[in-house]
């Protein structure tokens, strides 16, 4: 990727946690972990239909189900692989592929997210830039999350008069 041009088709952002891999690994592969931070409500099904506990980490072949907090929006995907501390990819909508990796350096873990295309998908501009940006976010609030215990989200419901002032 030229550093010199903004490449719509995929994007990659990273940041510094001071946290093992492993537990970075639970905030991005269980429920309890990802609402914590990014989604309101989670749940991951196992191929054979049982529902993952809150505290369990999700495996490649896992369907989700998150909603987001406070907006009438849900989303359901596919977890498509996972190493345990290493590495989660799973569909995010019709178009994208999302893959978190995770890597130890000097006691802190680099998380890196990459978002891409899926094959023969319509690409969609507004799409992709819409959540280039939303990731910054959702990650700085993982780390405050994770490192501080505040949650930046808002917390009330969608409220339209906001939008419009």
């Amino acid at each position: 990727m030229n550093r010199n041009t903004f490449d719509l088709s995929e994007f990659r952002h990273s940041i510094l946690l001071s946290l093992s891999s492993e537990d970075v690994y639970g905030f991005i592969a269980s429920s309890q972990g990802i609402c914590s931070w990014f989604i309101g409500e989670a749940e991951f099904t196992q191929p054979a239909g049982r529902f993952r506990l809150p505290n369990e980490n999700a495996s490649a072949g896992d369907i989700f189900r998150w909603k987001w907090l406070g907006k009438n929006l849900q989303i359901e995907g596919e977890v498509l692989y996972s190493v345990e501390g290493e590495v989660f990819e799973f569909t995010f909508g019709k178009s994208f592929i999302v893959s978190v990796t995770l890597k130890e350096q000097n006691g802190r873990t680099l998380f890196t997210l990459h978002q891409s295309y899926r094959d023969g998908v319509q690409k969609d501009d507004f799409a992709h830039i819409n959540c280039c940006v939303c990731w910054v976010f959702f990650m700085t609030n993982l780390k405050s999350v994770a490192e501080h215990g505040i949650d930046l989200r808002e917390t009330l419901a969608d409220d339209d008069s906001l939008v419009n002032r």
